[in-house]
């Protein structure tokens, strides 16, 4: 089954068409993992030692909703490690969580002009593989579908 993301062209076309207020939601859970894509900008890890958790774990939440990035919270392993972690990968209770499947919130580098391999996508972040194998996030606006 063949996915059709829009292209910026259609988005600038769509947002001046649309009355008032304009956000688009596009499906990009859809993207088949194995796709490749061009980084448009490169990206830097923010965090040198992230939270890394297995299914069990308690975590503390550190900050729950983010304008940013929706459907990720921000939260601390027992052993003080933080990152932001996929709202639908942890069940929370009032500032404590327990993880629902393992997860490492680990960023990786990626230099514009490179092609990366995107794993699976998750809230606007895609999980990639770049030129040297290494694997972790990078933002979804960072990249560019290579068809």
């Amino acid at each position: 089954m063949s996915r059709a993301l829009l292209t910026e062209a259609q988005l600038i076309d769509l947002s001046l068409k649309a009355p008032g207020p304009f956000r688009l939601m596009v499906p990009l859970q859809q993207i088949d993992s194995g796709t490749m894509a061009l980084v448009v900008a490169g990206y830097e890890p923010q965090y040198s030692d992230p939270l890394t958790m297995n299914s069990g774990d308690a975590l503390k939440i550190v900050k729950r909703r983010d304008e940013e990035w929706p459907g990720w919270v921000f939260c601390e392993s027992q052993s003080g490690r933080r990152g932001w972690v996929p709202e639908k990968s942890i069940k929370i209770d009032g500032e404590a969580a327990v993880a629902q499947q393992n997860y490492v919130a680990r960023e990786v580098t990626v230099m514009e002009g490179e092609i990366v391999r995107i794993e699976s996508v998750e809230s606007g972040w895609a999980w990639v593989t770049n030129m040297t194998d290494a694997t972790g996030w990078v933002p979804l606006k960072n990249l560019k579908i290579v068809e």
